[in-house]
């Protein structure tokens, strides 16, 4: 296809102005929204209709709307627009393009909006700021809400308390990892899309389908897929990277070259240090010197290699898994560490099951009573 740009004409720049400057436009805007077209009275949904709604422009229309994807809003972006060319002819404010759709030579003029229009460009900022503060405020208010309530995805718990500590518990007692707390937005709907889609038997990371949930579970634990394929665009919505720069979602920002301009002011090591994939949702924490796939401590929160960690609970708290370990198949220890994982999570002593307000009692009682050692086989050698 070849394109010609032939003249470029901008309309008189103003300050933009909506209706009802008051009205929460952007609620739930990640979901389905019905955008008007610009010239006639066809509507659309978006995004599932959005080749649609650019094929009815060329076609009917001869015109072309520039990155409709990276667009906050399209409701609110074609109301203004609609508004706009009846007070001004569009070819007053667009430029104009010669397009050579079928290759034959044969030359299309075409109408086009796009960014590179001044009022179009303060016009999506303005929409990505608006965009930006309403996923803030809704970030704030998930933060600072401690009336959360759900049941766990993948046990009997019922949870109370904030989202942070849900997730805490999916990722601690059940390895599904989401992405850190402060990444992440929307919250509920994303547990819901997560649900819906395992109790419909298809594995989180990969969707493909099973016949039953056991197979599924299998699955997902042997592949290790408890956790979100960064590949699937359904889930982009649920993290704030993909809304704090106009027009790019975490792959252009990670495919982004590296500003050669921070040489000067920085190491080599630390500008390593700045180069984070945004790809690994899983991974997304600030210290890059972590051990790949650490095992964290059964009694604290020190996390490290596995030779480190049993060298630290051998010396920490005098549990020395080696040792206690030895005479045991593979499943009975995972049963014996998924059991005191279990206990020291819900604040249980794992030997005398005693409940402890918060984990530094609960360590001081341990050390105070020597509860440091395998607890009973009939508590923890159980099918769950």
């Amino acid at each position: 296809m070849e394109v010609r740009m032939e003249e470029q004409n901008v309309g008189a720049f103003g300050p933009l102005e909506f209706s009802h400057p008051s009205e929460n436009v952007y609620s739930y805007s990640f979901r389905s929204e019905v955008a008007h077209c610009l010239f006639c009275s066809d509507m659309f949904k978006l995004p599932e209709e959005r080749t649609y709604f650019s094929t009815h422009l060329f076609v009917h229309h001869q015109f072309e709307i520039a990155d409709m994807e990276m667009i906050a809003n399209m409701s609110k972006y074609c109301n203004y627009w609609r508004s706009r060319f009846l007070a001004e002819p569009p070819n007053k404010i667009c430029s104009r393009m010669l397009i050579d759709a079928k290759g034959d030579g044969t030359c299309v003029n075409i109408l086009v909006l796009g960014k590179f229009i001044p009022e179009d460009k303060k016009l999506r900022e303005d929409l990505h700021n608006k965009q930006m503060m309403w996923v803030l405020t809704q970030k704030i208010n998930e933060r600072e809400d401690k009336n959360f309530s759900r049941k766990c995805l993948l046990c009997r718990l019922q949870f109370k308390g904030c989202r942070a500590d849900y997730l805490s518990h999916l990722s601690r007692l059940h390895n599904m990892q989401l992405g850190q707390p402060e990444n992440l937005v929307f919250i509920d709907d994303l547990l819901n899309c997560i649900e819906t889609r395992l109790e419909s038997l298809h594995c989180l990371f990969c969707n493909k389908l099973f016949k039953n949930q056991t197979v599924l579970k299998e699955h997902m634990r042997k592949k290790q897929h408890k956790k979100i394929n960064p590949k699937d665009t359904e889930f982009d919505k649920f993290y704030i990277i993909n809304y704090l720069e106009m027009g790019k979602n975490w792959r252009q920002v990670k495919n982004e070259p590296d500003d050669d301009d921070d040489d000067d002011e920085l190491s080599n090591a630390e500008n390593s240090d700045r180069r984070v994939s945004v790809g690994n949702w899983s991974d997304w924490e600030e210290d890059e010197d972590k051990v790949e796939n650490p095992v964290v401590c059964l009694f604290c929160e020190r996390s490290s290699s596995f030779d480190e960690i049993q060298s630290h609970m051998n010396n920490a708290h005098g549990f020395d898994f080696t040792r206690i370990s030895v005479d045991m198949d593979f499943y009975h220890q995972v049963k014996l560490v998924n059991y005191v994982r279990r206990q020291v999570y819900m604040g249980h002593c794992p030997y005398c099951d005693k409940i402890l307000p918060n984990r530094r009692e609960l360590l001081e009682h341990m050390s105070m009573e020597s509860h440091f050692i395998v607890p009973q086989m009939q508590l923890w050698d159980q099918p769950e």
